[in-house]
């Protein structure tokens, strides 16, 4: 068990001195919000597409198309939304603050937190798992705005300020958004260029390689910089039934069919972390744009990323305990 414990804290540590890293970075003013957003947007539209390409181009992805994974995730992601918008509304009356609670129930930080994770854990081969993280990101950028729409209308209803406006999902919208995001740029070139069996010159491959190793310290570090400490004051029941939920029910739930099947533990390890990473920052900002609980998002994204260390450790001792993960 101590040395389960042991290496158990050599994976989590280096992530948990970088969130403290950027933590005493903001509280020093070393950094401010205006240099850490210009940051994340260098890191979400140069490194960390290159980290995606990096962990995709040099594997044999022809066995992956049959990976019982993807299915299974993208399943029990639909599943989850459903789950919360029935949830959410026999616990809270107000439409504002249920879009804000059901969008960081669902939304995950997939790419910028979980893939980091899974690289800590298995090094650069995890393509697999970076198939798996794309599509969940593919069916939240499908699904968030006609979802939030919805609470629009319906708080706006509430408030009686009824309105006609709405929103359609469109497919070759959606569509054209997937192919204008530099994630999945990342993803799309990386297939191709294994698929095509393109070689990679070593000069390029060390650049490829170097810009990929810094996504984790800089990911990490721009959100303990962009973390809101405050919200960690927060004993909002609602708050933290999602938190509860985001975090230990639905990897819990969806952890069992994989483990009794004998997936590997790359598949296991990516179920666990396609359910059980911190919501999306993204989901705080877009539930403000979309006139919801702004503030009750941004509680749920810094209280779950705070959280989120904690469960993981949990999580990835329980595997070494049972044997789930070499």
């Amino acid at each position: 068990m101590l040395q389960n414990l042991i290496i158990t804290f050599t994976i989590v540590f280096p992530f948990m001195a970088y969130l403290a890293i950027g933590i005493g970075l903001k509280r020093f003013n070393v950094v401010d919000d205006d240099f850490t957003g210009k940051l994340n947007k260098f890191i979400n539209r140069v490194t960390l597409p290159v980290n995606i390409f990096n962990s995709l181009y040099s594997k044999d992805l022809s066995a992956m198309a049959k990976s019982p994974a993807t299915p299974y995730v993208l399943t029990g992601t639909v599943l989850v939304i459903l789950f919360l918008m029935w949830f959410i509304k026999r616990i809270e009356p107000d439409y504002a603050k249920q879009g804000a609670l059901v969008h960081t129930g669902y939304r995950g930080n997939a790419m910028l937190f979980a893939l980091p994770i899974a690289q800590g854990i298995f090094g650069d081969d995890v393509a697999e798992i970076t198939i798996v993280l794309a599509v969940v990101v593919l069916i939240n950028n499908a699904t968030g705005v006609p979802i939030m729409e919805h609470y629009r209308k319906l708080s706006k209803i509430q408030k009686g300020e009824a309105t006609k406006e709405g929103s359609k999902f469109s497919l070759s919208k959606t569509l054209m958004g997937w192919l204008k995001t530099p994630l999945f740029d990342g993803v799309i070139l990386g297939v191709l260029w294994s698929l095509f069996r393109i070689p990679m010159p070593a000069v390029c491959g060390k650049v490829v390689s170097a810009l990929a190793a810094t996504v984790v310290p800089l990911a990490f570090i721009v959100l303990g910089a962009r973390m809101d400490l405050d919200h960690l004051k927060a004993n909002s029941r609602n708050v933290m039934t999602v938190v509860f939920m985001r975090l230990v029910l639905f990897p819990a739930i969806f952890l069992i069919y994989p483990i009794a099947a004998g997936w590997n533990e790359r598949l296991i390890v990516a179920v666990l972390v396609a359910f059980g990473c911190p919501s999306a920052v993204v989901s705080y900002s877009m539930t403000e744009a979309f006139e919801c609980d702004g503030e009750m998002a941004g509680e749920v994204v810094s209280l779950t990323s705070f959280f989120a260390m904690f469960s993981l450790f949990i999580w990835i001792f329980c595997f070494k305990q049972f044997g789930l993960l070499a």
